[in-house]
C-alpha cells in the first residue's frame, strides 16, 4: 500500500496524481530543468511534458525502423530525484511503451514511468531491483522521496534499483479520473445496505463514464502489470530482475513469480499479500485489537477490547454528534457501522492505531469528535472511484471458498465486514473482468523469496506469509516485532534494512526475528 495515514480500500483513495492535473495538487511534485538542462524535481506540467516529448524522441531517434510488437531498448535520461529530506539524488528516468494488453502486441500501448537508482556499491552481478509499491494505485517513485528512502539507499549500494509508477499510476500513463461521487448525508449515520447502494451507484456511473471514454479496463489487472515486468526486463536486455514489493505490490511480486519465474533472481515481500488474499479475514481485525489491548494499558488504556464494545453497542441504540478536530469542527453524526469502518481502518497502520485508544475512551464519555473524525476520513473515501486500483481488485477477486470464510468470520466479527466494505459486493453483477481460479490457485515455486511481516499489522497480516511460505522450496521468513503496515516495518530497526540488501545481494539473513518499538498511544488531544 501507499503512504497515505487512511485507507478504505485501494480502489477509494485519492490519486497521487494525474497526468491532467495541476501537479500541486499532487503529493509528488513535478519537474523542471536546471541550468544545465538535466531534469530537476519541481512544479509544473509543462516541465512533464517537455520530458516526455524529449524521451519520446530519443526513443525514436535510437530505433526508427522498430516494429510495434518488438520490444524497443529503453532509453534513459540523467534526473535529479528532489527528496522531501534527504536531498537531491542523482538518478535516471525512462518511459516504457508496453502493450495496453500483452495477447495484442501490435494493439495499443500504455507508457510506464521508470526511474534508475544507480547502484553506489556491489560488484554488478546481482540482478537490478524492481521496487513495486502497494495500493494497488500506489507510486514507487513516491515511496522513495520521503522517509523510507534510506531503506531504497541501502539497498542500491549492492545493485541497482528501479522504481516503477505501475500501468495507470502516478507518472505512468493515468484513465481519466472519474466525476461521478456519492456525497453522504454529514446529519445521517452512515447504514451499511443503504451506503452499500450509493457507492454501487456511483461505481454504475463510473463505469459508464469510462466507457464513453475509451478506457479498456480489463487492461488493468495484476496479470497484465507481471506481463509488464517481464516486458521491462527484456526492454533492459536483462538476464534476470529481482522484486521487491509491499502490500498490494507482494501480490503483483507473486503473480510475477508465477508467470515468470525463470526471469527472476530473488523476491522480497513486505506485509504478504497472496494470490487470493484481496479480501481480508475479518477475524484478523479482531485479533489485532485483543494485542493492541494489551500493549494499551502501558499507556493507561486498560480495556480497549471493552471500550470498543461499549461504544458500538451505544451507537447501535443512539447515534451520537461530534464536531471533527480534524476538519474545522464540521459536526457528523455517527452509528454503529461509522464506528466499526472507523475503528478497521485505524488498525492498519501505527499512525492510526496510537489515537484509536484515545477515540474510544472519549467516545465511551459521550464525546465522538475524534471517532467522528475517522467516520469523515472514511466516508470520504468511500464517495469515490479510480479506474486502475477498482479494475485490479475485482479482477484479482476471491474464490467462493475465500469468500464464504470472510463472510463467515464477518458474522463473528465485532467490526462485521467493515474490514472490507465495500468489496465484494459491490461489484457483483457488474460484468467487470475476473482472473479466475488460476490466478488465485495456491503457489509452488523455487524462486528464493524473502517474507516480511509485522506483528501489529492490520492490512496483511503475518498469518498470510505463514500461509505463503510452504509453498517455496527457497523461502526465508523475517518476523518484525511490534510493527504495523507502516513506517516502521521499515525503518524502525536498521536490521531491516540490512537484511532486504543481504538477502537480495544473495547474503543469508542476520535474524529471522527483529524488534522495533512498541507504539505510544496518544493519551490526550494535544498531542495529536
Amino acid at each position: 500500500m501507499s503512504n497515505n495515514t487512511l485507507s478504505v480500500s485501494s480502489a477509494r483513495r485519492p490519486c497521487l496524481q494525474s497526468l491532467a492535473a495541476p501537479s500541486n495538487a499532487s503529493l509528488v511534485a513535478g519537474h523542471q530543468r536546471d541550468a544545465g538542462g538535466v531534469l530537476v524535481s519541481g512544479k509544473g506540467k509543462l516541465g512533464r511534458s517537455c520530458r516526455l516529448l524529449a524521451l519520446c524522441l530519443a526513443l525514436a531517434c535510437a530505433s526508427p525502423a522498430l516494429a510495434k510488437d518488438s520490444v524497443a531498448p529503453l532509453v534513459f535520461a540523467p534526473y535529479a530525484m528532489q527528496t522531501k529530506n534527504n536531498g537531491t539524488i542523482a538518478t535516471e528516468e525512462a518511459f516504457l511503451e508496453v502493450p495496453r494488453r500483452h495477447s495484442e502486441p501490435n494493439g495499443p500501448r500504455i507508457r510506464l514511468r521508470v526511474v534508475r537508482l544507480p547502484a553506489t556499491g556491489g560488484d554488478g552481478r546481482n540482478a537490478p531491483v524492481v521496487y513495486l509499491a502497494g495500493g494497488p494505485g500506489g507510486s514507487g517513485f513516491g515511496t522513495a522521496l520521503g522517509p523510507r528512502w534510506p531503506v531504497f539507499d541501502r539497498v542500491r549500494r549492492e545493485t541497482d534499483v528501479l522504481l516503477l509508477d505501475q500501468r495507470g499510476t502516478d507518472f505512468s500513463e493515468m484513465p481519466p479520473e472519474c466525476p461521478h461521487e456519492h456525497k453522504f448525508d454529514d446529519a445521517q449515520p452512515l447504514q451499511r445496505d443503504a451506503a452499500l447502494v450509493a457507492v454501487k451507484a456511483s461505481l454504475v456511473s463510473c463505469l459508464a463514464f469510462w466507457k464513453d471514454a475509451g478506457v479498456d479496463l480489463g487492461a488493468y489487472t495484476t496479470a497484465e502489470s507481471a506481463d509488464d515486468i517481464e516486458y521491462l526486463r527484456k526492454a533492459m536486455a536483462l538476464p534476470k530482475l529481482s522484486l521487491w514489493g509491499m502490500s498490494y505490490g507482494t501480490h503483483l511480486a507473486l503473480a510475477t513469480v508465477r508467470r515468470h519465474p525463470d526471469s527472476l533472481e530473488r523476491v522480497v515481500l513486505m506485509g504478504s499479500e497472496g494470490p487470493d488474499d484481496t479480501i481480508k479475514l475479518p477475524l484478523a481485525a479482531d485479533a489485532l485489537l485483543a494485542d493492541l489491548a494489551v500493549i494499551a494499558r502501558k499507556d493507561g488504556f486498560e480495556d480497549l477490547q471493552g471500550s470498543a464494545q461499549r461504544v458500538l453497542a451505544k451507537l447501535r441504540q443512539q447515534p451520537g454528534q461530534g464536531s471533527s478536530p480534524m476538519h474545522d469542527g464540521r459536526k457528523v453524526t455517527i452509528g454503529e457501522f461509522d464506528a466499526q469502518m472507523a475503528i478497521a481502518i485505524a488498525l492498519g497502520r501505527r499512525s492510526t492505531q496510537r489515537m484509536l485508544p484515545l477515540a474510544l475512551r472519549e467516545a465511551e464519555a459521550g464525546n465522538y469528535d475524534l471517532l467522528g473524525a475517522i467516520a469523515l476520513m472514511v466516508r470520504e473515501g468511500l464517495g469515490g472511484w479510480r479506474a486502475m486500483p477498482t479494475a485490479m481488485d475485482v479482477a484479482s477477486g476471491q474464490s467462493p471458498q475465500r469468500r464464504a470464510l470472510a463472510a463467515a468470520q464477518a458474522r463473528q466479527s465485532l467490526l462485521g465486514d467493515a474490514l472490507n466494505f465495500p468489496f465484494p459486493d459491490v461489484a457483483d453483477g457488474l460484468g467487470m473482468l475476473d482472473l479466475g481460479e488460476a490466478f488465485r490457485a495456491p503457489m509452488r515455486s523455487d524462486v528464493p523469496v524473502l517474507f516480511i511481516s509485522g506483528t501489529l499489522d492490520g492490512r496483511t497480516p503475518h498469518a498470510n506469509a505463514q500461509a505463503l511460505l510452504p509453498g517455496f522450496s527457497h523461502g526465508k521468513e523475517l518476523l518484525v516485532r511490534s510493527a504495523s503496515h507502516d513506517n516502521e516495518m521499515w525503518v524502525g530497526n536498521p536490521a531491516i534494512a540490512d537484511n532486504i540488501a543481504g538477502f537480495l545481494a544473495g547474503r543469508g539473513l542476520s535474524a529471522d526475528v527483529l524488534d522495533v518499538p512498541l507504539p505510544v498511544f496518544v493519551t490526550d488531544r494535544a498531542k495529536l
